[in-house]
Parts: structure tokens; sequence; C-alpha cells
């Protein structure tokens, strides 16, 4: 049998604060909302900047790892005025503050990270088309912490 899963039957949730330890007990600790209506969530993971030069004498190019960023990832969600993590979601957008977030799969497996909301829009359309935000986050400190599948 694969370990290979999609994304259905997801579940996404917010909290306002921080773990009192950065590994799966202190996030277990939190009390999260769960964010209703995630449609999508963009990439996650680190990307490293490339350093290198080229030696004259060798003719090739060195390359090494050098910074690294996490990317903004974007939630799509249907929008709910009344849903508790969409509630903390928009207030987020106007905080300076990282958020807890877990992401729960189908198969019981958990990523847990901070992040910063930078963005809470509400997409544009027309007659036939359902109302949607999308909440930029990024990714904040010490990157995810992986829980794998009881």
């Amino acid at each position: 049998m694969s370990d290979i899963i999609t994304f259905a039957g997801s579940t996404i949730s917010v909290v306002s604060g921080s773990p009192a330890t950065y590994n799966a007990a202190g996030f277990a600790d939190l009390t999260f909302s769960p964010i209703g209506e995630v449609v999508s969530v963009g990439e996650r993971g680190r990307t490293y900047t490339d350093v290198s030069y080229t030696s004259l004498a060798k003719r090739g190019t060195l390359h090494r790892k050098g910074s690294y960023d996490e990317p903004e990832t974007p939630f799509e969600i249907g929008a709910d005025r009344d849903d508790a993590g969409q509630v903390v979601l928009k207030a987020a957008s106007t905080s300076d503050t990282s958020h807890s977030f877990k992401i729960e799969y189908s198969n019981g497996e958990v990523d847990y990270f901070e992040g910063l909301v930078f963005s809470f829009v509400t997409n544009g359309g027309d007659t036939d088309t359902i109302r949607m935000v999308t909440a930029n986050v990024r990714i904040d400190r010490q990157g995810v912490v992986e829980v794998a599948a009881p």
C-alpha cells in the first residue's frame, strides 16, 4: 500500500499565540480554531539561495547553499464571516505577531507551524462565482513540525 495521500479530508486550524515549546507537544497544548471552507493551500518548504563563484583556473562554478526563505502560502477559502478560524485569520492580517497553524491530513499526520498572515483579501467575481477570500501566510521562525500518523 502506498503512503501517498490526497488533501481530501484535511483540516486546517489557526490560533493566536505560540506554543510553549516548538515541538509536537507544545503545539498540541494550544486550542486551535478550524478554518472552515478551505479550498486549497499553497506550497510550503524552504528555498535556499544559490551562492556561487567561477574559478578562472578550474573553469567550473562552485555552488553552495546560502540563506533560506519560506514561501508565502496562499489559503483559498470560501468566505464565511461567522467562521471562527476565518475571524482569527482576518484579525491576524492586521497584526505583527505570529499565529500557530495546524494541518491535519486524512491519514492522521499533522503539520504544525507558526506564520505571519500578510493578507486577507476578498476575491472578485461575477453572478456565477462563490465569494472567496485569500489569506497569504508566510512560515515564520523554525519551520514545520511534522508528526507521523499514529
